[in-house]
């Protein structure tokens, strides 16, 4: 694995990532199965000056994350996704770069989901009815913090 100046320690098994501040464009990933949002937020993000990586398949993301966890700077996941949940895909993201920002994409946000989001480190749930340059502010700040 290519590390990039990235600190890599073991609690457990599990190995942990910890990723060096960025000067440059910041990367982010962003998992929707709605192929025409994921346009569109990707389209949106990279208008603000961020590079971006976009999946629809949560497995495909996690398998991409795992490949290269200290490329990224935020994560953008949405909820209600086959296979593998937003919510399960932060938790599989943040074992391994605990300190990632991962805000929740969601149009259904279930008090159980937004509950365990919360416990697991999500640092907050949007909903899809925002606009998408809502989102893009919503991350510069959540970037800048």
């Amino acid at each position: 694995m290519e590390n990039k100046g990235a600190s890599f320690y073991l609690i457990g098994s599990i190995p942990k990532v910890v990723a060096p501040m960025r000067k440059d464009r910041a990367s982010i990933l962003v998992i929707d199965d709605e192929e025409i949002l994921l346009d569109l937020i990707s389209e949106v993000l990279e208008d603000h000056g961020y590079n971006v990586t976009a999946l629809t398949s949560g497995p495909d993301a996690l398998s991409v994350f795992l490949g290269r966890p200290a490329e990224f700077d935020l994560i953008v996941v949405d909820e209600k996704m086959p296979r593998l949940s937003g919510t399960d895909l932060a938790q599989e993201i943040l074992r391994i770069r605990p300190d990632i920002p991962v805000i929740l994409y969601t149009d259904y946000p279930e008090i159980s989901s937004e509950r365990k989001a919360r416990a697991i480190g999500v640092r907050t749930i949007l909903r899809k009815s925002s606009r998408t340059e809502e989102l893009a502010l919503y991350i510069k700040r959540v970037l800048e913090s």
